[in-house]
């Protein structure tokens, strides 16, 4: 698992979101992940091709999540040469940081699509337009409530900083200062 850095020990396991730290404040306010936030398709993953090219989660009316139970980079490249999970982890280069949510996996098992299924259904409907990551990407099927949100950090430095912060009694002030302790830190 060395590949995924100095994450490797904080998200193997469990399963996570991830967003740029400039979008948690309307998560939040929000009080759930949501399938179709205020943000355009230009902003947003895999998107600027329209509805036909959305990512395999979106299409189906999901979120994506990255499921690191039992996930072992190393095999699984072998096995998926050309996934791009590596672009996501520790974070997506452009923004130069992000926030990690890991989802408490017992309380969203019924609207929860397995990575398993969701290649599935991927394979078997045809659905090759849409990006999918492989044996890794399940799906929370509408939106997601941040009380299914165990755990919450910010991370920038390829992994190494790591703040961790509380979603569920959620300081503003607090994260405010973890914001701008990045964003001087990346030069933002």
């Amino acid at each position: 698992m060395g590949t995924m850095g100095e994450l490797h020990g904080r998200l193997h396991g469990g399963l996570w979101h991830t967003t740029r730290p400039d979008r948690l404040l309307s998560i939040v306010q929000s009080r759930a992940i949501l399938v179709e936030p205020d943000i355009g398709d230009r902003e947003r993953s895999n998107t600027a091709n329209g509805p036909k090219n959305y990512p395999i989660s979106r299409s189906i009316g999901g979120i994506s999540l990255f499921d690191f139970d039992g996930f072992h980079p190393e095999s699984h490249e072998k096995l998926f040469p050309v996934s791009s999970w590596h672009f996501f982890v520790p974070y997506v280069r452009s923004w130069r940081g992000a926030v990690w949510l890991e989802i408490e996996r017992e309380v969203v098992s019924e609207q929860l699509v397995s990575p398993t299924a969701l290649l599935r259904k991927w394979k078997e409907e045809g659905l090759h337009g849409h990006n999918i990551l492989p044996a890794l990407e399940a799906a929370h099927l509408g939106d997601l409530p941040i009380s299914a949100i165990r755990s919450a950090f910010l991370t920038w430095d390829n992994g190494r900083e790591v703040r961790e912060f509380n979603i569920q009694d959620f300081d503003h002030v607090l994260f405010n200062q973890k914001l701008i302790e990045w964003q001087e830190a990346v030069g933002k």
